[in-house]
């Protein structure tokens, strides 16, 4: 069910509508452009539409494709430079595969929920923008309450998972 390659596959969507987005906002957006709120979602910084744009589109798709290369740089690397509990156990030769193979699927969902978290601040910030108004403080940490939320659960498996088998203590 959440295979490796659904997740990238779905990243690959959410690349797509993520650019979509930015192509949907660009001609509805204001020549300045607040860029950061502060606590009370008032605009305490702003770029030219343009740098905006490109930056925050930069990131959204930038940031999970990174983690997805970081998934690829780590089955790469040596066993020493990889840090999971008990990786002298978890990356012994017979379960080494098995091992990374984990490793990938909890990386490339990661960078699924990241992506998903920065295109649903993406859109409250364009929103914000479009209509001159602050940015929308409660659904900006409802978002990010969510995705953080996601990921330590992500984390949390993963620490269960990577334990030593009773069998071994």
């Amino acid at each position: 069910m959440f295979s490796t390659m659904r997740a990238l596959t779905l990243l690959f969507v959410l690349t797509i509508v993520s650019g979509a987005q930015h192509a949907w906002y660009w001609p509805q957006l204001p020549d300045r452009i607040a860029t950061h709120w502060g606590i009370d979602g008032q605009p305490n910084d702003w770029m030219t539409r343009t740098a905006a744009t490109l930056t925050l589109c930069g990131l959204q798709i930038g940031v999970p494709l990174f983690l997805v290369a970081v998934t690829w740089l780590a089955c790469r690397m040596p066993d020493s430079m990889l840090n999971i509990p008990n990786r002298e156990y978890w990356l012994q030769p017979d379960r080494r595969a098995v091992t990374l193979q984990w490793m990938k699927r909890m990386l490339a969902w990661i960078a699924v929920l990241t992506s998903l978290c920065m295109i649903g601040i993406g859109h409250l910030a364009f929103i914000a923008n479009k209509t001159g108004g602050g940015l929308n403080v409660g659904l900006f940490w409802a978002v990010l309450g969510a995705y953080l939320a996601c990921v330590f659960s992500i984390a949390g498996r993963s620490l269960f998972r990577f334990q030593m088998p009773r069998s071994t203590v």
